[in-house]
């Protein structure tokens, strides 16, 4: 039988040992078995070391160090490398640490994709070294970063990194991402996510045109994807050339909106006005150079809106804080049916109660986008009041039993309007008793019908809270989460 099982492709041993769910232990019975499954089981190596993890974190870096672990094609860098010694164990680890980190990363060399998400907490010495082992690793494709606050250390060799295709920043110095980006010819993929909740300003230029601007003119970017959260954009002869093989487009929470205002200089508002625009001049612009979007994320405008209900072939739509009731009406009967035969993915997040939530009028709708494997739809807060079976989770599951290649569900909480704050926005208690309302009601479905093959269940609370179906000893299947 081993000699028949060794004898197979490699595509066909794996197969057999997701089908036996045994990966690790199929991995020891020999050589061969080994050679196949190690690169895939060690495809992602997490280095995440704490005072809760610290005897787990240093056997870690000892195997890593000694290479008695297969060198992985990626490696995904957690923050907390070690906080600083405030007991004798925590010291002692730093000290294994200072020794082990150096070897451990010395062979991690053929590395492909690093996400890295840096922490206050960690040492100097130990965010400088591993920011100088990203500049040294010659396969480096694809890189994401998130800014440890007051923390600018690890940012100072990162500008000497190149090469990139793929790139995503969550804060951090502007001129070293402008260095990363000029030095990264074949960037396909970028994402620049600005931190707080209004644009960087004074003195960071915090727009497109200066994260592009020492591009060469003459050589301009084939950028596939773009997503902008908070910086300033604005489409024209300097951003565009970058932009015109653009597929996928995100702009989140890219305008100011009037009340705010009143917190900018009038030097800020002009040089704002002048790297930004209005939603109409954004997508007017992409209409405009036929810019063949596939994918496409933001506020939920009347502009945007007409723009989907013109475009062709949109495979991936994300709508946020929708509100205006006329536009629902608009988009679940021209927007959604225009591409029902394209959709893969399609997320409602609506700011309060209302058409745009999830009811019997657009299941059918739905039922229309027949290539459908992502949905984000939002429930209306005051249909989780009084307890007992949860009404809309056990139509979405009706609906989803319907949907054979739906994968992922998303549930968003839409407040009651009444509930607002003094500046309009949703109480936040109301949406999280909301929150633990799906929760509750996604733990309690069940039996869940075989007819529905959802893998994922993410609820979007604060912490986003995830279930997967898991079959009980008693053979139920239930969703059970995997916090």
């Amino acid at each position: 039988m081993m000699l028949g099982l060794l004898s197979l492709p490699n595509e066909l041993i794996s197969t057999i040992a997701d089908e036996l769910g045994t990966r690790k232990t199929f991995r020891g019975t020999c050589k061969r078995i080994n050679a196949v499954l190690s690169p895939q089981l060690f495809s992602s190596i997490t280095i995440n070391i704490d005072e809760e993890l610290i005897d787990a974190g240093i056997l870690q870096l000892e195997a890593l160090a000694t290479k008695s672990t297969c060198a992985a094609e990626y490696v995904l860098i957690c923050g907390r490398l070690v906080k600083e010694p405030n007991h004798l164990k925590a010291a002692w680890a730093q000290g294994k640490i200072r020794e082990l980190l150096p070897e451990a990363l010395s062979t991690l060399k053929g590395v492909t994709t690093v996400t890295w998400e840096m922490y206050s907490t960690d040492p100097d010495w130990a965010s400088v070294l591993v920011s100088a082992f990203l500049e040294t690793l010659p396969a480096l494709s694809a890189l994401d970063l998130t800014e440890a606050p007051e923390h600018p250390e690890p940012w100072v060799h990162l500008n000497r990194i190149s090469n990139l295709t793929k790139l995503t920043v969550r804060g951090g110095p502007d001129a070293t991402i402008i260095e990363i980006i000029a030095n990264s010819p074949h960037l396909t993929h970028l994402d620049l996510l600005a931190p707080g909740r209004r644009h960087r300003v004074g003195d960071y230029p915090g727009t497109l045109h200066s994260f592009l601007g020492k591009v060469p003119r003459g050589r301009p970017l084939r950028l596939e994807h773009l997503g902008v959260t908070r910086y300033c954009v604005r489409f024209d002869d300097e951003t565009l050339p970058h932009l015109r093989h653009l597929k996928s487009l995100e702009l989140k929470y890219i305008h100011i909106p009037d009340d705010e205002r009143q917190y900018y200089t009038e030097d800020l508002l002009s040089k704002l006005d002048r790297f930004g625009s209005s939603p109409e001049h954004l997508w007017g612009a992409v209409m405009r150079e036929g810019i063949p979007i596939e994918m496409a994320i933001a506020s939920a405008d009347d502009v945007f809106i007409d723009y989907l209900a013109s475009a062709t072939r949109i495979k991936k739509i994300g709508l946020l804080g929708a509100d205006t009731n006329v536009l629902a009406k608009k988009f679940f009967t021209q927007v959604v049916p225009r591409h029902s035969k394209t959709l893969v993915s399609l997320s409602v997040g609506a700011a309060f109660e209302g058409p745009w939530c999830f009811g019997k009028r657009n299941v059918g709708i739905f039922l229309e986008c027949t290539q459908l494997s992502e949905l984000c739809v939002s429930v209306n807060t005051s249909s989780t009041k009084g307890g007992g079976t949860y009404g809309p989770v056990n139509q979405i599951m009706a609906m989803a039993a319907r949907m054979p290649k739906l994968y992922q569900l998303g549930l968003f909480a839409a407040n009651q309007r009444m509930l607002r704050d003094r500046d309009g926005t949703p109480v936040d208690e109301d949406i999280w008793r909301t929150c633990d309302a799906l929760c509750e009601s996604v733990a309690s479905f069940g039996p869940v019908n075989p007819a529905i093959h959802l893998n994922l269940i993410a609820v979007h609370d604060e912490d986003e809270s995830k279930f997967r179906p898991q079959r009980g000893a008693n053979g139920v299947i239930k969703y059970v989460s995997v916090q």
